[in-house]
């Protein structure tokens, strides 16, 4: 009685698993998770412009996205929480309907198409789940693309004319749709054609007759690539070089042998990647993210997918697949699917790396999950498989809880970067160009720089012609500080419609050398360099003009919504009004600040932060406090030496100060 109960619901049961083990493992940490990558270009931009600036956006690449985030923006607007929970819901919905297709494939083994949609949904090897804003697009695109092909397999047997159409058509439309929203996906249509000939194949004759009655099945979904490759090829002007089709395809004309050789080489390399290194290489480069209680319920996670494979694996009927060699299948649709999934990736010059470039796994990660299930069902022994099978999800688990946490520890810097930005600048000079550094992350475009700083500062719209932030930036690599060094005026530069003019002499420099250090404004005038400070903000630092902060205007505070609310004033805020005191002269204030500090015993981990108050000390003639100090300061002989000579050179101290500061911060 039992059992009839559970067949009956097994459905719903099985993606209620999905649903549960998909949101324990990248649902704990949402709320902690911020803006990221792309995400800041898109909402500083639609903060300014209003969610029409999708269509601007992306009419250079990818004009469908902004049918997804024109409606997303009009609903969630800046809030992460929801883009990222959304992210979330289409992953999974791609996940139950792929279960679903799968038991439709091989009905009847509910243990073998369960483990391959719990691999697929858990895969390792794609990092960029947390980043909800600007994956929302791939993660619809996946769902609408299992969606169409799950319509193929409806429809595939239906003898009824009505539904059939209705049920092709609409295949066709979402097919469609999720290319124009990845065109890189462009591998699942051979997934689609693979399962057509696979479902056929049982029940036609010889090879060729099983060939003609698969391509004759698939025939009205070979619209999909047709109309889509019309559109791409011959309708759409692209400007983006990335997605140009003719660009990418250029090398192909001119070394047609090579090309062809050099793109069998990545696609045997990204094979490699996507089946073995994304279960080693992500996780051994997220380790250090990993937190007790993340690995605790991972374990938990893992123990309870142990448990449901066993129980299915007991459940398993094979009476209706028993003419079947389900496992032969598996093997040759899964390498068949990866190979196809990554194909297009190669043939645009592109390859498969972690974590930068971990988005294009994510194709082939369909073919991955059913290929290493086929493996499994290789070996003998349902308590080795479940071994084997449970130690995947456990470091797939871990990974994605690492991954997450990494996406925290970055917004956590990230936000408190910025905070005290706004606690030192209270606005910044218009089309000012900004060079910064995070702590913990690196700076791959210049809007991981500008997109926060117009957040905050020029949030409404700038120029009524296009779409312009209020400030500008540049990113620290050699070729900023060539153009640095050799003051190069500003650059137009137009990319995805978004305008910037980069002045390397209209430039101010902000760095964080270390999380243990608060941000540092780099005066070119009396440059401060902390001992962690990087060798590159060291050459370009005398160029930094503070004169495009402006001390008397109304401070900025950064959205909540953005970036969390004001952390608590500790130190890092004492240095930074502090810094904004000296900066205006006031001395006076430096002291007080000092003195509110101390009292609270909040003090500098990085000593280059002790000079706003040297200098005060040195200009109220405190001799006692300059000589307290000498013994902390002198522990660093760099930052004595910068003090020595940053306190020697201050006009209008006493010869009396002059005198101290030689003797206890300038030794031979």
């Amino acid at each position: 009685m039992k059992q009839k109960w559970f067949a009956g619901r097994e459905n719903l049961f099985l993606f209620a698993l999905l649903i549960i083990i998909s949101a324990l493992v990248y649902l704990p940490w949402i709320t902690r998770i911020g803006y990221s990558h792309d995400d800041w270009y898109l909402m500083a931009s639609a903060r300014a412009e209003g969610a029409k600036v999708f269509h601007e956006i992306y009419s250079v690449d990818r004009p469908l996205r902004a049918y997804v985030f024109e409606p997303a923006y009009m609903l969630f607007g800046e809030n992460i929480i929801l883009y990222n929970l959304s992210a979330w819901g289409f992953r999974t919905l791609s996940a139950i309907v792929f279960l679903w297709l799968l038991q439709k494939l091989w009905p009847g083994n509910t243990s073998t198409s369960t483990g391959m949609a719990l691999l697929y949904v858990l895969y390792p090897g794609f990092l960029s789940q947390p980043n909800g804003i600007d994956y929302l697009p791939q993660m619809v695109s996946l769902a609408a693309a299992m969606l169409s092909i799950a319509l193929t397999v409806s429809v595939l047997f239906e003898t009824r004319l009505f539904p059939k159409i209705l049920g092709v058509v609409f295949a066709i439309a979402l097919g469609v749709f999720y290319l124009g929203l990845v065109e890189y996906e462009v591998g699942l249509e051979f997934f689609r054609l693979a399962i057509i000939f696979v479902l056929l194949s049982r029940k036609a004759g010889d090879y060729k007759d099983r060939l003609l009655k698969t391509l004759r099945a698939w025939l009205p979904y070979s619209l999909i690539l047709i109309l889509f490759g019309i559109w791409r090829v011959f309708l759409f002007s692209g400007e983006r070089k990335a997605t140009d089709i003719g660009v990418q395809f250029e090398q192909i004309k001119l070394y047609p042998l090579q090309t062809v050789y050099a793109w069998g080489v990545q696609v045997f390399q990204d094979l490699f990647d996507v089946t073995l290194s994304a279960w080693v290489i992500p996780l051994s480069q997220l380790t250090n993210y990993i937190q007790r209680w993340g690995g605790v319920l991972a374990i938990l996670i893992t123990g309870s997918i142990f448990f449901v494979s066993h129980i299915l694996q007991e459940r398993n009927t094979d009476k209706d697949t028993s003419e079947i060699n389900i496992t032969r299948e598996a093997l040759l649709l899964g390498l068949f699917t990866a190979i196809a999934g990554l194909i297009p990736i190669a043939m645009v010059n592109r390859d498969v790396s972690f974590p930068s470039y971990s988005r294009y796994t994510l194709p082939g990660s369909v073919g991955v999950a059913i290929l290493i299930v086929g493996l499994l069902m290789c070996l003998n022994g349902k308590f080795l498989r479940n071994v084997i099978f449970s130690a995947l999800c456990l470091i797939s688990a871990l990974t994605q809880h690492a991954n997450s946490m990494k996406f925290v520890t970055e917004t956590n810097a990230l936000r408190s970067f910025w905070w005290q930005v706004s606690w030192r600048i209270p606005q910044f000079e218009k089309n000012t160009t900004l060079i910064a550094t995070y702590p913990n992350s690196g700076i791959e475009e210049d809007y991981f720089i500008w997109g926060p700083a117009s957040l905050i500062y020029y949030p409404e719209k700038q120029n009524p012609k296009g779409i312009q932030p209020g400030l500008f930036a540049s990113v620290l690599n050699k070729e900023a500080v060539h153009k640095v060094l050799i003051r190069e005026r500003q650059k137009y530069d137009d990319r995805k419609n978004i305008i910037t003019y980069a002045n390397h002499r209209n430039m101010l420099v902000l760095t964080q050398p270390t999380t243990s250090s608060c941000v540092h404004i780099i005066d070119g005038i009396q440059p401060e360099y902390s001992t962690s400070e990087s060798d590159t903000i060291r050459v370009i630092g005398p160029f930094s003009e503070t004169e495009h902060i402006l001390v008397d205007e109304t401070p900025h505070a950064p959205p909540v919504i953005v970036f969390g609310s004001e952390p608590a004033r500790g130190w890092c805020y004492s240095y930074q009004k502090a810094d904004l005191a000296r900066q205006k002269g006031d001395w006076d204030e430096v002291l007080d600040i000092g003195e509110q500090a101390f009292e609270k015993d909040l003090f500098p981990r990085d000593l280059i932060e002790w000079m706003p108050f040297l200098q005060a000390y040195a200009q109220a003639g405190d001799i006692d406090r300059l000589t307290e100090l000498a013994p902390t300061i002198n522990a660093d002989p760099y930052i004595a030496l910068q003090a020595c000579h940053i306190l020697g050179s201050m006009p209008g101290i006493s010869a009396e100060v002059l005198e101290i500061v030689d003797s206890l911060y300038c030794p031979e």
